[in-house]
């Protein structure tokens, strides 16, 4: 009787799991079919190592789905090649730069939804302990307080200001996409150094950045004269206040894992935070710089720079491209495990102006689509000698991450290689054609069109 009644149950349960799976493992591997050969593509135009990851969480139509192609050692003084070399696979651990602020928005936005800080709160008052802390541990720092750095207007920047790029806070970063200037001074100084890892206190006391002023009054970019007022200094403050609530000594006594603590099951092969160190301590492929700053003419290998990390919470995340598009999945999408539904939204929503929210770029532009369809959250990850891309379609709910190991001027080789997934992976979910896209280059803005 309910005996057997439960054991009937039990079984049409487990047909229908099993049902389930195969259908997920068909369109996954139906996904894998279609951007393992785009990856292929897109090394051989690019001559460098792609690596793609696209994710679905669903019980019935779920996706998970990985491609790869080109070499991870390819370059040399003379060129690059995308046969000539170790192949690339999709387990290799990419560097991920600027990727690294969705975590480190992410872990601020926790403690936001948990009542221990306020989008509005001045940041003075989280950051200038740990600073006076880190001067503990190393005398030698020269400031004490964000005002000894970047003046006493800095009592107007909020979080939410370091978040959406709206601090006026100078850049460390030296690199000039728009209007490409000739010289890039902490590359240049990274290349010629290649021990220092250049902690947030070196960083932050860099000259162009320990200016004692603000660029311009916090609260509203000032997109005339700074584009979408973007610096990779708002990162490293904001990774101070995550270590100085964590309660850590020094900055790197702070786990940037913890972030992620309620979904570390997620993630079968750890995230890598590099600290220390440069690249080949961390990851087999090798990065090569093919930008023309400082008047290069030559691939540079990066492998043995400690400067591709600069930056910390800003630029210091290493992983598979398949875990990257899960931590992108698990920030963006329903069930929200690691972000309330309220500020993922605002992470988007907050865009409209600059192209820049809480954290996240708004790459609507990059999908060749238009609609619910075309909207896409998530962010460029810029360093030296590695981009990349991480993206999510709330629509479709599916996340994406593309890695390559070459920097180019314009970084067209992850955006364009995102253009052709995007839309391969909307054919197959909404069982249309395969459609015919091209792309056209722009640092911020590549755009995609697609028939």
């Amino acid at each position: 009787g309910l005996q057997s009644l439960r054991s009937g149950t039990m079984f049409r349960t487990l047909l229908v799991a099993c049902l389930f799976a195969f259908a997920s493992a068909d369109l996954s591997a139906e996904v894998a079919k279609a951007i393992t050969p785009i990856a292929k593509r897109m090394a051989e135009k690019y001559k460098c190592a792609v690596s793609i990851a696209v994710l679905k969480d669903d019980p019935t139509s779920g996706i998970s789905a990985t491609g790869a192609g080109g070499v991870i050692d390819g370059c040399t003084p003379q060129g690059c090649s995308a046969s000539s070399g170790t192949p690339t696979t999709v387990d290799d651990k990419f560097v991920w730069g600027s990727v690294t602020k969705v975590l480190t928005g992410t872990g601020i936005l926790r403690l936001v939804s948990q009542g221990v800080l306020k989008l509005d709160d001045p940041i003075p008052q989280h950051i200038d302990p740990f600073i006076r802390q880190m001067k503990v541990v190393n005398p030698a720092q020269n400031f004490s307080s964000i005002a000894d750095l970047f003046g006493p207007e800095t009592a107007k920047v909020t979080i939410e200001d370091l978040l959406g790029m709206k601090s006026g806070i100078p850049d460390y970063d030296t690199a000039s996409p728009t209007g490409r200037q000739p010289t890039d001074v902490l590359r240049q100084s990274a290349y010629d150094h290649p021990n220092n890892s250049y902690p947030p206190s070196d960083m932050l006391n860099l000259p162009w950045c320990h200016t004692g002023h603000l660029l311009f009054t916090p609260g509203v970019c000032d997109r005339i004269k700074y584009g979408n007022c973007y610096t990779s200094t708002n990162f490293v403050l904001l990774g101070l206040i995550l270590a100085g609530q964590a309660g850590a000594t020094d900055w790197d006594t702070y786990s940037q894992k913890s972030i992620i603590a309620d979904v570390l099951k997620d993630f079968p092969t750890p995230l890598t935070y590099a600290l220390h160190g440069p690249p080949a301590n961390w990851t087999n492929v090798i990065g090569y710089d093919t930008t023309n700053y400082n008047k290069n003419t030559a691939p540079i290998d990066v492998s043995k720079v400690s400067g591709v990390f600069a930056g910390w919470t800003a630029s210091d995340l290493v992983g598979p491209a398949i875990d990257i598009a899960r931590l992108a999945y698990d920030v963006y999408a329903p069930p929200y495990k690691l972000v309330d539904q309220e500020y993922v939204e605002l992470m988007y929503n907050s865009s409209s102006l600059t192209g820049y929210g809480l954290a996240t770029f708004n790459l609507t532009k990059r999908t060749g689509q238009y609609g619910p369809d075309g909207v896409a959250m998530g962010h460029l990850g810029a360093t030296y000698g590695y981009q990349s891309i991480v993206a999510y379609n709330p629509a479709m709910d599916f996340s994406l991450a593309i890695a390559t190991n070459i920097e180019t001027d314009g970084q067209a080789q992850p955006a364009e290689t995102m253009c052709h997934v995007y839309n391969a992976v909307r054919a197959i979910v909404r069982g249309l054609p395969q459609p015919t896209c091209t792309f056209t280059p722009g640092y911020f803005s590549g755009g995609c069109k697609c028939e």
